[in-house]
Order: C-alpha cells, then sequence, then structure tokens
C-alpha cells in the first residue's frame, strides 16, 4: 500500500472521531447555536448516530448484467437528505447553490480518482480541496449563520455529483459490485460535509455568546439561585402551561379521548387524567400567586411545580404506547415486510428459469434491499401517516413532541436509528430504554423528538 493512501486512511480514522466530537460538543452546550445555523435534534442525531450504523444498509440504484451499484444509507443518504432539507430551509437563491456545488463538484472530480480494486479515492490532502472551496463560498457569498449549513450542503452534493455520479457509466461498464458511500461515516461524501461545516461552528462559538438551549425548569433554578424569584415564578407557570397542553393535545378528540373544547382547559385537563383534588388546589394557587423577595415561598412554588410536573407525565404516559403493543405491530410490519425476500431466496431459485436468467447481481440488489428496506418503508409511511400497516391495526402513530404530525426530516432521523437499535443487541438496548422513559422512546425517537401515542 502507498504511502499517500495510508496517510489518507490514518487521517480518514483521526478525522472522523474528532469531527464528531466537536459536533457533540457544540450540541450539548450551544444547541441553540446549532439550530441557527439549520441543523436541529434530528439532522445532529443522524449524522452521529444514523450515519454510522447506517453503513450497514446499501439501497440498490442501479441493476444491469454484472454491474450491481448501490447508495450506502449512512455514507452516502443520510448526507444528501440532510443536505437536501438544509436547502429547504434556507431559501437560498439557486443561482448560488448552483455556482456553489458546480465548483466543488469540479474539484471533486478532478482530485479523485476510480481505483478497480479500492473504488474512487481521493488522496492525502487533497480530498481537503472540496471542503475548503465550500468554506470560501459560503464565506463569500452568504452572511450569518447560514454560510454553515450551505458549505455542507454544497460540499456533499458537489463531493457526490462529483466524485461519485458522474463516474456511474464506467463503473457499470466495469461491472463493479460496489455503492456509492460505501465506506459509510469514513466515506468522504460523509466526512466532506463535516469538514465544511465544523470549522464555521467553531468560529461561530467562541464569536458569539449564545446561552446553552435547556430545560425550562433548569432555567428557573438558575433564577432562583440568583434572587430573580418573580422571573423564577413565570417560568415555573410557562412550564405547567407547556406540560398540561402538551396533555390536552394527546387527549384532545383527534385521538378520540377528550371533546375538542375541553382541551384547552387546563382544569379539565387535570380533571381528566384524575388528578387528586388537592394537587389541582396546589396548582391553582401556583397561578395566582406572586412572589418578591421571600425566598422560601419562591422555593416552595419551584419544588410544587415540580411534583405537579411529575404528576401529570406519570398520568399522560398511560395514554402512549407500551411496549408490547410496539413489539407486535413492528413484527407485522417485518412480515409485511421480507415475506416477498423469503419467497425470492428460497423458492424462486428452485426453479430452473430463475437459476438460468437471474444474475449474482440480481441476487445481491435483493440482499442490500432486504436490509434496507426498513428504512424506506418506515421513512415513508410515518411521514406520511404518522403509522405503518402493523402501528395501525394496533391502534398506535408516531407524532412530535409538541404532538404535532412529523416532519420528513424527523421521520428519516427516527427510522435511521433502527439499525443502532438492530446493532445493540437488536432492539435489546431499545426495549430498555423505552421501559424506563416516562414517554416510552427509543433511541429513533431520542434522536427524532418524537413519540409513540395510542388512537
Amino acid at each position: 500500500m502507498e504511502v499517500r493512501t495510508v496517510l489518507a486512511v490514518t487521517s480518514y480514522l483521526t478525522m472522523l472521531p474528532l469531527l464528531a466530537a466537536v459536533l457533540f460538543i457544540v450540541f450539548m452546550h450551544k444547541r441553540d447555536l446549532l439550530k441557527k445555523c439549520g441543523f436541529g435534534k434530528p439532522e445532529v442525531g443522524m449524522i452521529l448516530i444514523g450515519s454510522l450504523f447506517g453503513l450497514f444498509a446499501d439501497i440498490p440504484l442501479i441493476v444491469s448484467g454484472r454491474a450491481l451499484l448501490n447508495i450506502n444509507l449512512g455514507g452516502a443518504l443520510i448526507p444528501l437528505i440532510i443536505s437536501l432539507n438544509l436547502i429547504y430551509k434556507m431559501k437560498v437563491r439557486f443561482s448560488k447553490f448552483f455556482f456553489g456545488i458546480t465548483i466543488v463538484a469540479v474539484s471533486a472530480y478532478y482530485f479523485s480518482t476510480y481505483v478497480p480494486e479500492l473504488g474512487i479515492i481521493s488522496e492525502f490532502p487533497y480530498y481537503f480541496i472540496p471542503s475548503v472551496l465550500a468554506i470560501l463560498m459560503g464565506v463569500v457569498l452568504l452572511r450569518g449563520h447560514n454560510r454553515v449549513a450551505y458549505a455542507y450542503s454544497v460540499s456533499v452534493l458537489g463531493v457526490l455529483i462529483g466524485a461519485d455520479l458522474v463516474r456511474i457509466p464506467m463503473l457499470v461498464e466495469d461491472g463493479i459490485l460496489g455503492s456509492i458511500g460505501g465506506a459509510g461515516a469514513m466515506d468522504l461524501v460523509y466526512l466532506s460535509g463535516l469538514l465544511s461545516a465544523i470549522p464555521l461552528l467553531i468560529f461561530y462559538y467562541f464569536k458569539e455568546p449564545y446561552s446553552s438551549e435547556v430545560h425550562i425548569m433548569d432555567q428557573s433554578k438558575r433564577l432562583l439561585d440568583e434572587g430573580r424569584y418573580l422571573e423564577s415564578l413565570k417560568l415555573n407557570i410557562r412550564a405547567l402551561d407547556d406540560e398540561l397542553e402538551k396533555a390536552g393535545r394527546i387527549l384532545c378528540k383527534k385521538f378520540n379521548m377528550m371533546r375538542r373544547e375541553e382541551c384547552f382547559n387546563h382544569t379539565n385537563i387535570l380533571n381528566y387524567l384524575s388528578i387528586h383534588p388537592y394537587i389541582i388546589r396546589d396548582y391553582n394557587k401556583l397561578k395566582n400567586m406572586t412572589v418578591g423577595s421571600d425566598r422560601e415561598s419562591a422555593f416552595k412554588s419551584f419544588k410544587t411545580t415540580q411534583l405537579l410536573l411529575n404528576t401529570v407525565r406519570k398520568k399522560v404516559s398511560n395514554r402512549y404506547s407500551k411496549i408490547g403493543r410496539r413489539i407486535a405491530a413492528y413484527l407485522i410490519d417485518l412480515a409485511i415486510l421480507f415475506s416477498p425476500f423469503i419467497i425470492f431466496f428460497i423458492y424462486l431459485p428452485r426453479f430452473s428459469f430463475f437459476r438460468e436468467n437471474i444474475t449474482l447481481s440480481v441476487f445481491m440488489a435483493a440482499f442490500s434491499l432486504a436490509i434496507s428496506i426498513q428504512f424506506i418503508y418506515f421513512t415513508l409511511l410515518e411521514w406520511r401517516f404518522g403509522t405503518t400497516i402493523g402501528k395501525r391495526i394496533f391502534g398506535i402513530k408516531v407524532v412530535s413532541d409538541d404532538i404535532s404530525d412529523i416532519t420528513f426530516i424527523q421521520s428519516a432521523a427516527r427510522n435511521s436509528g433502527r439499525y443502532a437499535d438492530i446493532v445493540l443487541l437488536f432492539y435489546l438496548v431499545s426495549m430498555a430504554l423505552i421501559l424506563k422513559s416516562p414517554e416510552n422512546k427509543r433511541i429513533g425517537d431520542i434522536i427524532a423528538d418524537t413519540r409513540v401515542v395510542k388512537i
């Protein structure tokens, strides 16, 4: 192996954990900065978890003769989904994206090459050039935090087009059995996006005094410690109102549990949840309380709020789908998904016609699709309908944490987490999380800010 190839592989292995660590640190300490840059929790979860575990899934792209060309979920499809979502959210003129993608694509094509034994590679240090160009164009063409999303998206799309897509005819002619983004989380498509976004994120991290996005009760506690008692009380009341409004949306007519006009009356919600009258009295007292300089009263209101929140969450948790129902729904969906593949792999090869006419590439394509079909099936159905066939049978639905319909990016993030579920003891880790979490969340729900409720 040449020295430059060794350097390239070594730098890949070094940069991947470093870039992921920086992104995680920014997410933990300045989440609001990431949001302003276009990267919400679902996008970050897909980059850090979905891509890592999604490298095990390939989706067939082209099947021709001896050739089979897939697209890897973790190394190419997830960065592509994130990039298109960022472009949609940014609403920047198309001409700027076209120009940036073109420049990056040309550089990616020029500084990469196809090696039959290895695939498409770019040697050290030339694979930095597309990302550097993306950063420079982001700084020159845009202002503010949009530069981060712009650099990420044009880098991913430019490298995907310039290094991979334009070489598809050559790959098919060579009879390749491989995948775009096949190196998974170490692929240049995945890495180029992070190499473009992370330097700009670091710049904004130290330049601007953003506070971390923390839970509202943590903010209340901080204000209490600072002696700002009235502000602390206002946050306590806001936290309770938010929790009760969320409970009302779960219980309202949409889920056939409560008349719609009752969904917005907090006292009705507490009564419907069978909350003890003494607790309802405490809630009404808290709503009418005013706090001056009395720390003891302010501390009591804080503790009362915590108790009320825990009580409401415990009561509402009965409305979330339990683990048995979710497992049964998932098994039905698996049966629907894999029945055709079982027939294909077991029964069809017994017939001489199929043995003579189905090539290795077709079998490999069917195998790749069998691995990745979960992502396609669950992502599309949960995005469009909030449910799947199995979930519909058992009367459960996926919703956002605010009980609204989930977005496409949330659905993609939620279901990219399924590969983490599978790798981590085949859902055993997620089952433990569901049993422990008040909202019955598995890994994908935590990534995407979603939950599963009874219909």
